[in-house]
């Protein structure tokens, strides 16, 4: 593994660990091992670290929502599963997002957009599940915008909400974001699709915490 892959896996799983703010680039040097000189041959300081994983967790998720012409159709429940893999492998950002937006106008910047690409693509793919006889269909433009970024702001705040209530951050808050989010979808699906909703409802509900 290339030594700027090694600094960008040590950085993820640093800051999801002690957050942001506690990390240093020369934190980052020691734990991989390396002089803050090489680190700094890869990356000029933090925020350039920061801003390049966000790019790659933004990549990800595009692959998750975008589907080509003729790939086989996401399972809502499949989609939100993985959505939230993705929401704790990159933790640190929903904990700590506004904040890190604050302190870097770049960042901010390709926040903003990313959120407008999401949205989009989330719109595309509940329309996707109307023609898939899975969701129903919804009146205007405005309402589905409506349903789109309650279900976007729900899942993107939910371990901030989550541990602040306890204040111990732990994978089980995960579990409780998939059913609020899947406890809103519930209300637009169709058919068998709703049976699938409460059968993972009631089982994910059902979990050890």
């Amino acid at each position: 593994m290339k030594t700027k892959d090694k600094i960008i896996l040590t950085s993820v799983e640093l800051f999801n660990k002690s957050g942001v703010v506690a990390i240093t680039t020369n934190h980052i040097a020691k734990e991989l091992g390396i002089s803050p000189g090489n680190l700094y041959f890869h990356f000029r300081n933090k925020e350039e670290i920061i801003r390049h994983i966000f790019k790659i967790m933004c990549q990800e998720t595009y692959a998750l929502w975008h589907t080509k012409k003729g790939q086989k159709l996401v399972h809502p429940l499949v989609l939100i599963e993985k959505n939230f893999e993705l929401f704790w492998k990159y933790r640190f950002f929903h904990r700590e997002m506004y904040y890190l937006r604050r302190k870097d106008s770049q960042l901010n910047k390709m926040w903003k957009l990313h959120i407008a690409k999401v949205l989009k693509l989330m719109t595309l793919m509940y329309r996707r599940w109307i023609k898939a006889g899975w969701m129903k269909m919804i009146d205007n433009d405005e309402e589905t915008q409506f349903v789109v970024n309650v279900l976007l702001a729900t899942a993107s705040t939910f371990l901030h909400f989550f541990e602040s209530a306890d204040r111990q951050p732990a994978k089980r808050h995960v579990e409780n974001g998939k059913i609020y989010v899947a406890r809103l979808l519930i209300h637009w699906t169709e058919g068998q699709m709703r049976q699938d909703f409460e059968d993972f409802i009631f089982s994910t509900s059902k979990k050890p915490s």
